[in-house]
This record gives C-alpha cells, structure tokens and sequence, in this order.
C-alpha cells in the first residue's frame, strides 16, 4: 500500500514548501488522491468478486473420449512406438547376451550380459515393454472394432494394428523361454507363437481386402518366421516363398525424442557400450556389406575413443544402425531364402540349400560359396553347409534381434561357454527370464536362472 506519510515528508523535503498555505494545499491534494485511488481500489474488487475466477480440473482424458475414428490412427501409431521402443533396447541387450557384440561398456547389466549371464531382478524393464507393446496392440485391435464397426475390416489401420499384434508376440516368444498372459501360469514360447500365427493369419486376409501389397507380404513374413519358432517347416515354406528377396519391413525410429531413437546409435556411437571385436562380423568386415563397422582403432579421426567404455576393449563400431532415426528390420526377404535354405538341409538337399544362400550373398553382391556335405553345426573346420548357413543368418540378421533365438533352437556350441572378450559361463542364457516384477505380483510364476555359472 502506497504510505501517504512517507510521501508527503518526500514530498516537502523536495520541494521545500515553506508557507503553511502552500503545503496545507499540498497535503489536501495527496490525501485527496489517496482516498481517489482506496475508492477505485474498492469498486475494483466489487466487481472482481462478483465474477467467477474458478478453474475446474477435467481430470485424466476419458477413456471413452478416446473411442473415436479420428483417434484410431492415433492409436496405431501409439501400437508401433510402444513396440519400437522395447524391440531396439531388447536387441541390443541380446545381442551382447549372445556372440553379435561384446559387452564392453560399464553398465552392471553390461557387465553380466557378456558372461552369458542375466537374472530375473534386472530385466523388468525389458519384460515389461514388451507385454505393454503386445498389451496395447491386441487391446487396441478389440477397440477398434468397437468403434470403426462396418469400417474396420479391410481397413489399412486394422491390418497394422494386426501386423503389430503378431510382431510382439514373436520377439517374446524368441527372446523368453516362457510366457505370461492376464497373470495367469506360466506358458512355453511354443503357445506365444502360436498366438502370433492368429494374429499373422488375420493380417494377411486383411491386408488381401485393403488391398496393401506390402502389409500382406510382411505378414507373409511374420508367418514363416513363426512356424520356424513351431517347427512347422512346410507352413514356414509356404509363406517365406511370397516374400520377394528384396523386400523390407522395418520398425520405425526417430530423432524426434528420446523415446522415438535408435539404442544402438546412442549405446554404440553416443556412448561406447557395445563392441564388435572378436565377432564374426568383425572377422567379415569390411568386405562384406552386411556388417559395416568402423575400427576406431584404426582410424581414432572418426571416434570419441580408440576403447570403449569399460576403458580396456578396443572399440569396434557398428555402423548398422549409425543414426538415433535409423530403422530396425522386421521381415526381410533374405531371411526368408535362407528359411529355405535351412529346410533343404532338414531335407538332406545340399544343393537347393546352397542356392538359397546363395541368392543371398549375391543380393548383397557377394560371390558364392560352397560346402561339400552338409555335415552339422560345429564342425571342425567351420565349412559344411549348416556351419555355413549359421554364419550367413548371422550376417544377415546382425543386430536385429535375432540371433538369441537361433542359438537357443539349434543348441548351438556357443552356448557351453563361448566367449568373445569377456569368459562366458559354463551354460550361457539362451534366452531372458521372466521378470522378478512378475514373479512377484504372480503367485502362478517362479522365477528362474536361464544360465549356469
């Protein structure tokens, strides 16, 4: 409040007022601007209070505002960033779970994984993301029918929506031995992928009535690598042969946010976490296309660091995945061939095998190669047709987050403590354990140690 007294002292001081008239004059003038400005101040909160100021909290969006055919296209997006998110980071912790990349970094999962190890207590995060992704995809299918009704069949939207369904059922039942549905028991992957073959199956007749070529090939796709998971090897040959060589269906990444970025770019080049020495990749590069790396070693102009995080591994950086926008493969038509490939070799057909790997190598302009028995994985020098077809799945494949499970249903050698930098366990994971998030919460689920030490 403005003090009247302290003004007029200011006031006289200042003006050294020395006839009573005169500051008698005064003092009437700042009382009376005084009591002016108390009246405006008075009818100014008269009128302030009879005015409503009142802020009322909507809350939380209501489900039910949700419900609308402009928000459909919202809700698919919504389904390909929940998967997005998981499918990069659960990629490159198995890829350094396995024999793609070395551990060489300083993270205590880091330090764990490159052993073979991994323990309930330390994966919650990634068991979490992919039960939301596959969670938020076959809820949103049930949503969707609800409120696009006559327009959701044949609908472009509803064929993403079911491709994303399957595609998350797939990398759980790859990547976990078990699987866990509305807290219910504990279910083998073979159950998960057969969810994933439903979903596959209604993808491919929705993507036939939108008339979308390449959302029916990817599901095609999604089917053969399913029934490799089921063992169902003339059902995955099936499918895998309307998928053309060349094609590509990848999930999306971003450099819009964090959220939305590639994990190998900020693991691999933004940080040190990962290294390719002593890989098969490493071994291949840079003659083959498949497995582009950069030896910071060799060439300390185009890296932070000649070493990697840990201080001590020399810092062999894939150049896969080089951007935080970068796309991650989902289906690729090189895969499919060498699906062929490897059902020729259960069929004792050497030949047709090494044509299917073949057309891949010359895909990525390769020369052939060849093996003279089809022998079997792990052979002495490396060089019958199944050691042949595991390295070319390992190149081709690199870093999308499919190697754990191909060491897993091949029982593959690696597996009896195979090491890259770091001495592996005498029994490597094969696959990540149920959460001890879940175990938890779910009397039905015992956790378990996928490794042996």
């Amino acid at each position: 409040m403005w003090d009247f007294k302290k003004q007029l002292v200011f006031s006289f001081k200042k003006i050294q007022i020395q006839d009573f008239t005169a500051m008698k004059t005064l003092i009437n003038f700042k009382e009376t601007s005084y009591l002016k400005t108390i009246l405006v101040l008075f009818v100014l909160a008269g009128l302030v209070s009879s005015c409503d100021f009142g802020v009322t909290n909507p809350g939380r969006i209501q489900e039910e505002d949700l419900n609308t055919v402009q928000g459909m296209n919202a809700l698919v997006t919504g389904m390909s960033a929940d998967f997005s998110y998981v499918y990069d980071d659960l990629s490159l912790r198995g890829a350094m779970l396995s024999d793609e990349l070395a551990g060489s970094g300083s993270y205590y999962l880091t330090s764990t994984l490159r052993h073979g190890r991994v323990d309930p207590e330390d994966v919650g995060f990634y068991w979490e993301g992919v039960q939301q992704a596959r969670f938020v995809a076959e809820n949103g299918i049930e949503r969707m029918k609800e409120v696009l009704g006559d327009d959701f069949q044949g609908n472009p939207l509803t064929v993403r929506a079911y491709l994303f369904a399957g595609f998350s059922n797939r990398i759980i039942a790859e990547n976990y031995n078990r699987d866990v549905i509305d807290k219910g028991s504990a279910q083998p992957a073979s159950e998960t992928f057969q969810r994933a073959v439903g979903y596959f199956e209604e993808a491919v007749q929705q993507a036939q009535a939108a008339n979308e070529s390449d959302y029916l090939t990817a599901a095609h796709g999604g089917l053969a690598q399913v029934y490799v998971g089921l063992g169902n090897w003339s059902m995955a040959l099936q499918h895998a042969s309307q998928v053309p060589t060349d094609f590509v269906h990848s999930a999306a990444y971003s450099n819009n946010s964090g959220r939305e970025s590639n994990e190998y770019r900020l693991e691999t080049h933004d940080r040190y976490e990962a290294s390719a020495l002593n890989t098969l990749a490493a071994s291949r590069s840079p003659q083959d296309p498949r497995v582009p790396i950069t030896d910071c070693s060799a060439t300390p102009e185009a890296c932070s660091d000649e070493l990697a995080a840990d201080g001590q591994t020399i810092m062999l950086r894939q150049e896969k995945f080089p951007e935080l926008g970068s796309d991650i493969p989902i289906v690729k038509g090189t895969e499919m061939r060498l699906i062929e490939a490897e059902a020729a070799l259960l069929d004792d057909d050497l030949q047709t095998a090494m044509n299917k790997i073949n057309e891949v190598r010359n895909h990525h302009g390769l020369q052939d190669t060849s093996a003279s028995e089809i022998g079997e994985l792990g052979g002495s020098d490396r060089s019958d047709a199944w050691d042949i077809l595991d390295q070319e799945r390992f190149l081709t494949l690199w870093l999308e987050g499919r190697r754990l499970h191909d060491l897993r249903r091949w029982d593959h050698y690696f597996l009896d403590g195979g090491t890259i930098v770091y001495e592996g366990v005498t029994r490597r994971a094969s696959y990540f354990p149920i959460a001890e998030s879940e175990c938890a919460a779910n009397e039905n689920v015992e956790c378990e140690k996928p490794y042996t030490d």
